[in-house]
């Protein structure tokens, strides 16, 4: 049984005695991998995209690309066109969309692999565009840089019910917050987030008020009370998600993490979990192999769950001379079904 500290166990109780309604034994919807080969091929080559959105309103999905700098939109053909062109952005990861206020935000980085260099250079870029979602229009610009001295990558980012963003930077020991008016914050700064190479990297926010973030480097999982950051625990879980990169929470009691690779661990497998006591603890309940395609984020679409490959690793490991001559094609491939 994985050990809780004081504060878990003393949590758990005062939500058990809350009742069923926080405690009960309902588990909502139920994450099925089946293996399929249903999906697409995104028709233009060298995006290299780091996360995949869905857009409902239009049935589009969206992805963030960090060579390009760009977001596309893609259609069930495959088809793909340009949803945000923004000179400012270099190395677009996280993507995220709050359809409730229309907006669509967008993590803005430099890894030194975009056909757009920033002016201040590799691991110094640290800033995020805020979007209409409809149309890609500007809406503000926020930038990060003053919060937390270098290097930086943000990577990241999950917008709650409020409209606030929380952004993660895998170099650096934080999150970061934007409010719904564009303010930016230091929202958590702790040494727990320190680690060898990309450290922090895929967050959601819970509906039920606080965030789910996975490090990569060890495949920890965290959780962050919005009210009370300061209160971050490691949810207690007998398995350790190394190579963990995109979080996708389907319901409130179930989590799919998607992991690729570390330099020391090759795992490329969606990992379906589930908690009955507010992500306090977790249990692992299936596991999925997603081939040598580095698989990097998921999302729903309906009652299908789809994740997005592009062998974003050769980008970024390739010399600078040689990244020119990638035209690798990303796939969007569905790889579970939900059940209610």
């Amino acid at each position: 049984m994985p050990i809780m500290n004081r504060a878990t166990r003393a949590l758990l109780a005062s939500l058990a005695l809350q009742g069923p309604s926080l405690l009960g034994c309902t588990r909502g919807p139920v994450v099925n991998f089946d293996g399929s080969a249903h999906g697409l091929t995104v028709a233009l080559p060298a995006l290299y995209p780091e996360t995949l959105e869905y857009d409902g309103k239009s049935d589009k999905f969206l992805l963030s690309s960090l060579r390009n700098g760009a977001i596309y939109e893609v259609d069930s053909s495959g088809n793909a066109s340009l949803r945000v062109a923004d000179p400012r952005l270099c190395s677009v990861l996280g993507i995220a969309i709050d359809a409730t206020h229309g907006r669509l935000w967008a993590v803005n980085s430099d890894l030194g692999a975009s056909i757009k260099p920033s002016a201040v250079g590799p691991k110094a870029l640290a800033a995020v565009g805020i979007y209409e979602l409809s149309s890609g229009k500007a809406l503000d610009y926020v930038d990060l840089t003053p919060l937390a001295p270098a290097p930086h990558l943000l990577n990241g980012i999950t917008v709650d019910a409020a409209g606030n963003a929380y952004v993660t930077d895998s170099f650096s020991p934080n999150i970061y917050k934007i409010d719904a008016e564009g303010r930016p914050s230091l929202f958590v700064h702790d040494e727990r987030f320190v680690g060898v190479g990309v450290n922090l990297n895929g967050i959601v926010a819970h509906p039920d008020g606080f965030l789910l973030v996975i490090k990569k480097s060890d495949g920890g999982l965290f959780r962050i009370p919005l009210a009370q950051p300061a209160q971050t625990s490691p949810v207690a879980i007998d398995t350790q998600f190394v190579g963990g990169d995109g979080l996708t929470l389907v319901g409130k009691k179930n989590l799919v993490v998607i992991a690729n690779r570390t330099p020391s661990v090759a795992a490329n497998v969606a990992y379906a979990l589930s908690s009955n006591d507010h992500w306090l603890s977790a249990k692992l309940d299936a596991t999925e192999p997603l081939g040598d395609g580095y698989p990097t984020t998921a999302v729903l679409r309906n009652d299908t769950l789809y994740v997005v490959h592009s062998q974003l690793n050769e980008l970024i490991t390739l010399p600078k001379e040689k990244q020119a001559e990638l035209r690798k094609q990303a796939t969007i491939r569905a790889i579970a079904r939900v059940s209610p």
